[in-house]
């Protein structure tokens, strides 16, 4: 056996098999496949065997209250992406423009992850309950009297959401800054440029890749969120995400559970088309200028 492994690591196609083979399978295995069982059960009326074609699950879709949640998502997405590149842009620009100190920062900013998410979602339950730290900090500034707070709210769960997902865009926005090359930036203001139009005009391209690498890593698992609005939206904020787990698991609608996985997953895939598209267009308007 040694000798013909031996023999077969001559060959080129055997190497890539051993480097690419595993990961490939297991993609195929757990990916690829549930996704296209996924995709029939979403076109069945009830749980094979037995079952029959329809379109009722898609359709079934187009409802008043399922549109509803769908767009509450959609906003609460937005706002979220929005919010969170502005600050984790800023806090990765600051890092490496201002600070001396980038790998204590670095630090704090990666430190959230090393706590388990459920912990962190009660953690902003004691913070936005009644009476909790936030209805403290308002009543010191004089913003609130008596007790105040926001769980189980809209602003509860776009907070939640935030301050969940910050982390992980600040992070491609800080490699993205760190690899810009200054000189070009310092070529700008000669050429007369303030600080604002060589921010514009040479920073935010150079760096287009970072952004939409964290507003990929941000929009995507923000849509299909269903634990933040479950713990801090309660039953008044639910997300699209949250509809899926009780098809699934509740109501056992596993054929309406999956056309809604499914409209899930296209909004993704329509996420990353539009910051490919995106990538290419700034790559063209480069190589053009």
């Amino acid at each position: 056996m040694r000798g013909v492994y031996l023999q077969l690591r001559k060959y080129r196609w055997f190497r890539l098999l051993i480097l690419i083979g595993l990961p490939m399978f297991v993609l195929a295995a757990f990916f690829v496949v549930p996704l296209f069982f996924m995709v029939g059960l979403s076109f069945l009326d009830g749980l094979p065997p037995g079952a029959g074609i329809t379109l009722d699950n898609y359709l079934g879709v187009v409802d008043s209250v399922y549109l509803s949640v769908l767009w509450r998502t959609f906003v609460l997405t937005a706002q979220t992406t929005l919010l969170v590149s502005v600050l984790g842009y800023t806090l990765a620009y600051s890092m490496v423009r201002f600070s001396k100190h980038t790998t204590f920062f670095l630090l704090l900013v990666v430190l959230p992850f090393w706590t388990n998410y459920i912990v962190r979602m009660y953690a902003l339950i004691t913070v936005f309950q009644n009476g909790g730290a936030l209805s403290w900090l308002m009543n010191a500034v004089g913003l609130a009297n008596g007790d105040f707070g926001i769980l189980y709210t809209n602003h509860a769960v776009f907070l939640g959401l935030s301050y969940v997902w910050l982390p992980l865009a600040t992070l491609p926005f800080y490699a993205s800054l760190t690899n810009l090359d200054t000189d070009l930036i310092d070529a700008a203001k000669d050429l007369g440029a303030g600080p604002i139009k060589a921010f514009v005009t040479v920073t935010l391209p150079m760096t287009y890749t970072g952004i939409m690498a964290g507003v990929v890593l941000v929009a995507i698992p923000a849509f299909g969120s269903f634990v933040t609005p479950e713990l801090l939206g309660g039953t008044n904020q639910v997300m699209i995400g949250n509809i899926i787990d009780q098809q699934f698991n509740q109501a056992f609608n596993w054929p309406f559970g999956s056309a809604l996985g499914i409209i899930v997953s296209a909004f993704m895939v329509l996420i990353l088309a539009v910051s490919a598209l995106g990538g290419n267009s700034i790559s063209r308007t480069g190589d053009v200028e």
